[in-house]
């Protein structure tokens, strides 16, 4: 299903705004400027506990407010949950359910959510960690177990590291290297497992959308003829020298690759975008399949990103997902769309609905 209720008060230039999604298509229509994107920034933020636009989340409370609150009920895999978000200046505050104190990681297990945007290119040709980030949100919705294992892996990353640069002995240091190969070679299989999961649907929609096959191909972060325990050691010197621990699961990457080419060398910056919306497509497909239920996938503005027949392709695959869709546009014609859609009409920070 995804979101049955969403209000949002004081996000960006969104006054008040409280509508009921349709449970399989949403068109926000307006001018540039009108807010459009700020009600899809508003439901990424419920469901990851940031925007996917760069800056301060501070940054983001409405001219003269204090705060902005976000607030939705939402179902996935027939579960009902209500999720609530306050940001002040220096403080997020999460509800899950009624229940104060929640966490990010509430959020992004309560409501699965996806985003198209104009910047997708970025996942193709920008630095390995939004490629990290892109990978482990599915490995969590698909392996559930990955959380707690990654959040072992972070803590005694820390402890060494601390230990690092207080310039502590040897052994002190690698004390925690035991806890820190266990959960490093538990997390690299998970990864594994998933991009190999994730392979037949990008090949699928990547030769659909983008006229290319592409793949992912997937580094551990040390060097593939070492064993981790193999890699701490050796990078010892150079990990006492600058006081971080260089090879681990933190340092991943995901290459993208079309005919055994990296993609980031190959494809135009236009490419680059239809590959950028083919992987999150593809991800869409897997987590929606792991979970049961449908992912809520935000599409910003594809009618100014796309010419006419690559938006036509998009917007037919866009049929066929397993998705809740919220798409926004200039107006209803920009979008070749002809199942019935729920329309929202935003102007001056305020939503009606048009159908």
């Amino acid at each position: 299903m995804g979101v049955e209720k969403l209000r949002i008060e004081g996000f960006r230039c969104l006054g008040s705004v409280d509508i009921d999604p349709d449970p399989r298509q949403n068109v926000i229509v307006g001018e540039n400027g009108a807010g459009k994107t700020s009600v899809l920034e508003a439901l990424f933020f419920l469901g990851r506990g940031r925007s996917f636009r760069p800056g301060y989340a501070a940054t983001l409370i409405q001219d003269g407010a204090e705060a902005f609150t976000l607030f939705a009920e939402v179902c996935t895999g027939n579960v009902s949950r209500r999720l609530g978000v306050l940001q002040g200046a220096r403080v997020l505050k999460i509800q899950v359910d009624g229940e104060s104190g929640g966490s990010v990681a509430d959020l992004v297990g309560a409501f699965p959510v996806q985003v198209i945007e104009p910047e997708i290119h970025e996942l193709v040709q920008g630095g390995p960690n939004g490629r990290r980030q892109f990978m482990d949100w599915g490995v969590f919705h698909v392996k559930h177990d990955f959380y707690p294992v990654w959040r072992r892996y972070r803590r005694a990353l820390q402890q060494r590291n601390q230990a690092l640069r207080q310039k502590m002995a040897r052994n002190a240091v690698q004390a925690w290297d035991s806890e820190l190969i266990a959960a490093a070679t538990e997390i690299d299989g998970l990864r594994k497992d998933y991009l190999e999961r994730l392979e037949p649907h990008l090949e699928e929609v990547s030769q659909h959308l983008l006229g290319l096959i592409a793949r992912g191909r997937y580094r551990s972060g040390w060097a593939r003829d070492q064993q981790f325990a193999e890699a701490l050691e050796s990078s010892w010197e150079r990990d006492a020298s600058l006081g971080r621990t260089h090879a681990g699961p933190h340092r991943a990457e995901l290459i993208l690759e079309v005919d055994g080419t990296p993609a980031r060398n190959r494809l135009s910056r236009g490419q680059q975008k239809l590959l950028g919306i083919s992987l999150v497509l593809a991800q869409t497909r897997l987590v929606a399949e792991s979970l049961g239920s449908d992912v809520t996938l935000l599409v910003d503005e594809p009618a100014a990103e796309l010419d006419a027949s690559r938006l036509e392709a998009l917007i037919e695959i866009l049929k066929d997902a397993p998705a809740q869709l919220f798409i926004t546009a200039i107006g209803q014609n920009a979008l070749p769309i002809d199942l019935p859609a729920r329309v929202f009409h935003v102007e001056r920070g305020r939503l009606s609905t048009l159908v």
